[in-house]
């Protein structure tokens, strides 16, 4: 038993196409038609026989039904031994209907070569268009169209359909057209920002001098203010009045009465008696 779908239902030793059989003779014949418009009955056989040769030894050797659907190795010896013949028989055939053709080719080719030695050949005017030219809206020419010497995308000077000159010149111009505007612009743009930059590097500098006038100003109204201010006066101590070398006083209460107090030590009239915190000044009090 198999699991192919298209294996026949059939009892063995009999044989009936199958779908398979089908599609697979289909594809073949499709093969052939080319193969026998191409190289005639023979390389058909030939095909044919070797399609048959490798269908049978198929069968015989791995003993299983082909697309065919052989029942058993027998037929597929057979099938195996005819498709052989068909396959020298169809080589045959081939090489004996293609040596005629290829003498025949071999004739015409040499009368070709024959011909062509002694026809007088004549000269065909070329197209010139894409080709080198040497001069600027230079025209030719050329089986009623004019040509024009015309400096490419590259600067190469070729030959132009006056369409096609037109057409570059055109876009050449506009090309150059946008570069001078972008030149410009980029100048204008380029001259605006140095403005810009002088005119704020001017106000930073006036600016700095404005404060700078300022603050010298300032110190100069300073400087002016404490000039007029009077200077101080400076009062001195009023002077002491010595006291008679033979000052006495019992207290300091005729010290005071007498004006000597207060009593510094070493003075006329001082006494420790008179002192009492003992710190050198009698009568502070």
């Amino acid at each position: 038993m198999t699991n192919n779908p298209y294996a026949p239902a059939v009892q063995k030793g009999r044989w009936k196409p199958t779908v398979l059989f089908w599609i697979v003779a289909a594809i073949v014949l499709l093969v052939l038609i080319p193969f026998a418009i191409a190289g005639g009955v023979g390389m058909a056989m030939f095909i044919l026989g070797l399609v048959a040769l490798l269908t049978g030894l198929y069968a015989l050797l791995f003993k299983r039904r082909s697309w065919v659907g052989l029942p058993h190795r027998k037929s597929g010896g057979i099938v195996a031994i005819a498709g052989f013949v068909a396959l020298i028989v169809g080589a045959g055939v081939a090489g004996a209907t293609a040596a005629p053709g290829g003498s025949s080719d071999k004739a015409s080719l040499a009368s070709t070569s024959q011909k062509s030695a002694t026809a007088t050949p004549t000269a065909t005017p070329t197209n010139p268009a894409n080709s080198a030219c040497l001069t600027t809206a230079e025209t030719r020419k050329y089986n009623d169209q004019t040509l024009i010497c015309t400096a490419g995308s590259d600067q190469r000077l070729v030959w132009m359909t006056e369409a096609d000159s037109k057409r570059v010149v055109a876009e050449k111009a506009a090309a150059d057209k946008a570069a001078a505007d972008k030149a410009a612009a980029d100048k204008a743009a380029a001259e605006k920002a140095a403005a810009d930059k002088a005119a704020a590097d001017a106000a930073a500098a006036k600016l700095v001098a404005e404060q700078a006038a300022a603050q010298k100003a300032a110190a100069e109204q300073a400087a002016a203010q404490q000039a007029a201010k009077p200077a101080p006066v400076v009062q001195a101590p009023a002077p002491v009045a010595p006291a008679p070398a033979a000052a006495y006083y019992a207290n300091c209460t005729a010290a005071k009465a007498a004006g000597a107090a207060p009593l510094y030590a070493g003075q006329a009239g001082y006494s420790t008696a008179l002192d009492r915190d003992r710190d050198g000044v009698a009568c502070e009090k």
